[in-house]
């Protein structure tokens, strides 16, 4: 497990880092999400070791970081590679520095992607480097990957080669990935625990999912002609229906267009239904929530503008 404590970094009058503390549980694919800006390559940076920390800690498995350089691989967003070097050429540079190397397997995977390890780097697609760098920080042997917009300009095809290869190294040993974004999507659907960061700070962090499973959504639609009266009459009567509703329950969002009302609330599911019926709705439907709309919830009740923390 890395054990982030307090850690601050700032760069002349700017803090990019402000007092982060974070656990993050070994054996899981773990997601960095926020804005460019956020902080979220200087914080990978402190937790390889490349930058250290104006304050605060860093431990891995319970041991300084300084003590565990070689259980990390740090995989930015633009990876260095030296003029004219190959795949076979840079796996057998970073053997230098991890001493469980597998060039064997970098061998494998590379072909089984068709991607020539004798050709230059310099010649291949953004999409074909990317994927030849994660092969050799798979095959570096770490314990803990760190991945800075690793899907960042791929197209989806060249997205979910990336995720399988995750997901194929994660059921061949215990391993930790963190992976930085800017965008839900890339993380939604591969990450076990996700972080959010904004200007410097943790907003929230942990398994969404989990952390609202006692939030629910429904959509109500009422008949036409049981909302009686003109335009306007029918629609402060919808209003009634929806402050009634708030007054009623715990409410995260709600929303309503013409006999529609759509809500998220907090609390027991069948209590929120029981009492969504008593407005007599012609149909009650539950809706199963998006990782996304998730994230937008809590984030709104946290008193975030999402538009600035996902966008």
């Amino acid at each position: 497990m890395i054990s982030v404590r307090e850690i601050t970094k700032t760069f002349d009058a700017n803090r990019a880092v402000d007092h982060i503390s974070l656990d993050i549980p070994a054996g899981m694919i773990f997601g960095l999400l926020g804005t460019n800006g956020a902080g979220k390559t200087t914080l990978l940076r402190l937790l390889s070791g490349i930058l250290e920390p104006d304050s605060g800690e860093i431990l891995v498995d319970e041991e300084p970081l300084s003590a565990a350089a070689e259980k990390i691989f740090y995989l930015p967003d633009t990876p260095y590679y030296f003029p004219n070097a190959t795949i076979e050429q840079m796996a057998k540079f970073y053997q230098n520095q991890y001493p469980k190397m597998d060039t064997e397997a970098v061998t494998y995977m590379t072909e089984s992607l068709n991607l020539d390890t004798k050709q230059p780097l310099r010649i291949f697609s953004k999409g074909m480097k990317r994927q030849a760098f994660l092969i050799l920080a798979l095959c570096a042997g770490t314990k803990y990957l760190l991945c800075d917009e690793v899907f960042d300009g791929l197209d989806p095809i060249a997205a979910d080669v990336m995720k399988n290869l995750f997901r194929q190294e994660m059921k061949e040993r215990k391993f930790t990935v963190v992976v930085a974004s800017h965008k839900l999507y890339e993380l939604e659907d591969i990450c076990g625990n996700i972080a959010i960061l904004h200007k410097g700070g943790l907003v929230t962090a942990g398994d969404m999912r989990i952390q609202a499973g006692d939030m629910w959504k429904f959509q109500c639609a009422f008949q036409p002609d049981a909302i009686e009266g003109t335009e306007q009459a029918a629609g402060r009567k919808m209003q009634e229906i929806t402050d009634s509703l708030e007054q009623a329950l715990d409410i995260v969002r709600i929303s309503s267009e013409g006999t529609f009302i759509t809500l998220t609330a907090r609390g027991e599911k069948e209590k929120i239904r029981a009492r969504l019926k008593e407005e007599h709705p012609a149909i009650l439907n539950e809706i199963p929530m998006s990782l996304e709309e998730i994230f937008i919830a809590e984030m709104e009740v946290k008193g975030y503008d999402i538009r600035k923390v996902l966008h």
